[in-house]
């Protein structure tokens, strides 16, 4: 899938044909994050090989990406966890390297039967060894469903590379993008995966981006955040999406796609596991 630092060795050719970006990239058009800023975004090491990012959703669990979670990845997507150990990860810092990090391994990976030779249901739900001291980013409410509609401006951030194929930065780097249509995305994939069918599925996925390309979530970012603004009053995010594919990255006419967990079957996935995830 789009967004993990592995090479992927994909026995689909659907699967070969989505990767846009491995899932250790940063975000592409955006600027490094301050310090203190998105604290409950994880930068996680998985076998020690490559990352992922993820988003803290309950003091002991963090929403990152199916293919990050799969012992399988992207290839032959499979509901299989990696054993206790395998994955760490680190809160409350915007470095790379962890600097003045909460650090945590992760004893336990779950993932949706769903996520079963497909690129839909790209979510994974990683348990921490122990509670963090952070406070988490909630899902979205239902009631909350006007604040990511089509036009609408999310905040994307991630530990991914900054450029197609390019290298990671030292930073967090976070950027903004618009919701695209449903039927947009669906135009924009349609045919993607001759095996799997059309790319698009508007019950597990949501779209984001800008149709000249330019800022996009790429490798590395994979489970990262896709983050409503609430009022501004008010203030704050709501969580609604993480990273999951696109067709390269920022590329012109193709919008990053999204886990699509503040409804559907993925939400209700995620409730029935983290029922104290969601807002409202």
């Amino acid at each position: 899938m789009r967004r993990s630092s592995r090479a992927l060795t994909a026995a689909l050719a659907a699967a070969a044909a989505l990767t846009c970006s491995s899932s250790a990239s940063a975000v592409v058009g955006g600027q490094a994050a301050s310090a203190g800023s998105f604290p409950y975004v994880a930068n996680v090491t998985i076998a020690g090989a490559f990352g992922c990012t993820g988003t803290l959703i309950a003091p002991q669990w963090v929403l990152s990406a199916g293919h990050c979670g799969s012992i399988t990845g992207a290839g032959v997507a499979t509901p299989v966890g990696w054993p206790t150990g395998a994955v760490q990860l680190t809160l409350n810092t915007v470095h790379a390297d962890g600097t003045g990090g909460e650090q945590h391994t992760v004893t336990q990976v779950k993932l949706p039967s769903s996520y079963l030779l497909t690129h839909g249901s790209d979510v994974s739900l990683l348990k921490l060894d122990t509670p963090s001291a952070v406070t988490p980013m909630k899902i979205a409410a239902t009631s909350e469903r006007s604040i990511w509609e089509p036009g609408d401006q999310m905040t994307i951030a991630g530990f991914g590379t900054t450029s197609e194929g390019g290298s990671a930065p030292a930073i967090m780097n976070y950027a903004q993008v618009p919701i695209v249509t449903d039927a947009g995305c669906a135009s924009a994939y349609h045919d993607t995966t001759p095996v799997l069918g059309d790319a698009f599925d508007a019950t597990t996925m949501v779209c984001a981006g800008y149709p000249q390309g330019g800022t996009d979530t790429c490798q590395g970012d994979s489970g990262g955040p896709l983050l409503a603004p609430l009022s501004t009053a008010t203030g704050g995010f709501r969580l609604v999406g993480a990273t999951s594919y696109g067709q390269g990255c920022a590329e012109a006419g193709y919008p990053g796609v999204y886990a699509r967990i503040a409804e559907g079957p993925l939400r209700d996935f995620i409730a029935s596991n983290v029922p104290d995830a969601y807002a409202g």
